[in-house]
């Protein structure tokens, strides 16, 4: 998986970006219909200290989402 490097807040201009999880069922589910099962990960987002704005969301194990046979290299 590529990093993916924000410094700088597309809104306010910011440049202190908190790295916070998201809790109370923050997580991410993908069903599988033809398996009939739920993969889960935990969700995680970059925040602006300065205006608040959730400047990207992701998680750090996509690998629970989507088998590897599933993922994009």
């Amino acid at each position: 998986m590529q990093e993916v490097k924000t410094e700088k807040c597309p809104y306010c201009g910011g440049t202190e970006l908190l790295d916070c999880r998201c809790e109370s069922y923050g997580g991410l589910y993908v069903s599988y219909k033809a398996r009939k099962c739920y993969h889960s990960a935990g969700l995680f987002a970059l925040v602006c200290r300065d205006c608040g704005s959730v400047v990207r969301m992701y998680t750090k194990t996509p690998e629970k989402l989507f088998p590897s046979k599933d993922r994009r290299k």
